[in-house]
C-alpha cells in the first residue's frame, strides 16, 4: 500500500470533517507527520492529515459532552492507574491527552511514569541481536517502577510494543488506555 493510495482512499471514503484516528500512537503520528512530509503539495493528503486526532482526545470530548458516561462506582474506583506513554507519542504530541482521559475515570489516581523508553523501540527488541539492550533499557526505570507498584495497580501503556515489553520484563499485563474507560462505562 502506498502513501498516496492510503491518503486518496481515506479522502474518498470518509466525510471531509470526520476525524481520522487510531489506537497505536506510532501509526497515527506516522499517518499525520510523515504523510505531510511525503506529500507536501497534495491537497488530499493535507485534508486527511489535518483531521488526524488521538483517540484519547475524541473520548475525552465525548465524556465531557456527556455522550459517553462513566460509572462512579466501577471496580476501578479507588485504584491507581500507572501510565507509561509510547516514545513516539511523547516525542510528537506528548501524553497530556491520555492522562486527561484517564483522569476522567471516577475515583482513580493516575500516576504517569517518568520512565523513558520501554526498550522495545518498534521491532528492535524483537530482534535477537538487540534483546539484551532492549531489556537493559526497560530495566533502567520502567520495569522497577512497574514491579514496585502494588498488585491492584492497573498498568496502562499506549503502545502495543510497550505493553508487550512490560509483560515480558515484569510478568504484569498492561492495558491500552481505552480498556479502563470501557471498564468504567455505564451500560445502556
Amino acid at each position: 500500500m502506498t502513501s498516496r493510495w492510503l491518503i486518496h482512499h481515506l479522502t474518498a471514503t470518509t466525510p471531509p470533517d470526520a476525524p481520522v484516528t487510531g489506537c497505536e500512537p506510532s501509526c497515527l503520528m506516522t499517518l499525520r507527520d510523515e504523510h505531510r512530509a511525503l506529500l507536501p503539495h497534495d491537497p488530499a493528503g493535507r485534508s486527511v492529515t489535518d483531521r488526524v486526532r488521538q483517540l484519547e482526545e475524541l473520548l475525552t470530548e465525548a465524556i465531557d459532552e456527556q455522550r459517553l458516561r462513566l460509572r462512579p462506582d466501577s471496580w476501578l474506583n479507588g485504584r491507581t492507574l500507572l501510565f507509561h506513554g509510547h516514545c513516539h507519542q511523547k516525542a510528537e504530541v506528548g501524553t497530556a491527552a491520555t492522562v486527561a482521559l484517564l483522569r476522567r475515570i471516577p475515583g482513580v489516581e493516575v500516576v504517569e511514569l517518568d520512565a523513558g523508553c520501554c526498550g522495545m523501540a518498534g521491532s528492535f527488541g524483537f530482534e535477537s541481536e538487540h534483546y539484551d539492550v532492549s531489556m537493559t533499557v526497560g530495566e533502567d526505570r520502567l520495569f522497577p517502577a512497574v514491579r514496585a507498584a502494588p498488585g491492584d495497580t492497573v498498568v496502562v501503556a499506549t503502545g502495543a510494543s510497550c505493553r508487550q515489553q512490560i509483560q515480558h520484563g515484569t510478568a504484569r499485563s498492561a492495558w491500552h488506555p481505552v480498556r479502563p474507560v470501557r471498564e468504567a462505562l455505564h451500560s445502556a
